[in-house]
């Protein structure tokens, strides 16, 4: 049973912490904790609950797009759609740095920081996977570093400056087309 609702259960109430980003981060907690000690409550009543049952009380909950929405139209808010700031963080990432020198990578970092188009993970992607974009491939090209590197280390090397950074922006950008707003 355990077993069943950790994985039910905690997969509905990640889901439902998702559609909560955009909400303050206590507001969120408390209606994640509210439906989760919910769900215990009932849990409890049932003998040795199936997956079946299990299933049937999540749904008994409701959508947690629908949730959100509800706690969202309490609190006055609405829906957030990714914008300019987005899409400049995006550009700035993998190219700002060949445009203003590193103060451009930075000017993406910032801007990606104070997004809330992207969680926290994936900010660390975006900050982290090759720190300064695609600069870093520039001035490792142009410093010659990687090309004293015996065979194909040198090449690899290069490649995986260019080819990292682009990756990383690609993957913002496909998050950023499915994000949910998040605040915290």
């Amino acid at each position: 049973m355990n077993a069943i609702r950790n994985r039910l259960v905690d997969g509905y109430l990640r889901r439902l912490d998702r559609a909560l980003r955009d909400l303050p981060g206590d507001r969120r907690r408390e209606i994640v904790e509210e439906i989760e000690e919910h769900i215990d409550q009932a849990l409890a009543e049932l003998e040795a609950p199936s997956e079946a049952e299990v299933r049937e009380l999540i749904e008994r909950m409701g959508d947690p797009e629908d949730i959100a929405a509800e706690a969202r139209a309490s609190l006055g808010l609405g829906p957030h759609r990714p914008g300019g700031l987005e899409i400049a963080a995006l550009i700035l990432l993998a190219v700002g740095g060949l445009i203003v020198p590193f103060l451009g990578w930075v000017v993406g970092v910032i801007l990606l920081w104070v997004s809330s188009s992207w969680t926290w993970r994936e900010k660390l992607i975006g900050t982290l996977v090759i720190p300064g974009g695609l600069f870093a491939a520039f001035a490792a090209g142009a410093l010659g570093i990687g090309l004293g590197l015996p065979g194909r280390a040198g090449q690899l090397l290069l490649v995986l400056l260019v080819a990292a950074p682009i990756a990383s922006v690609a993957f913002l950008g496909w998050r950023l087309r499915r994000a949910e707003p998040v605040v915290g």
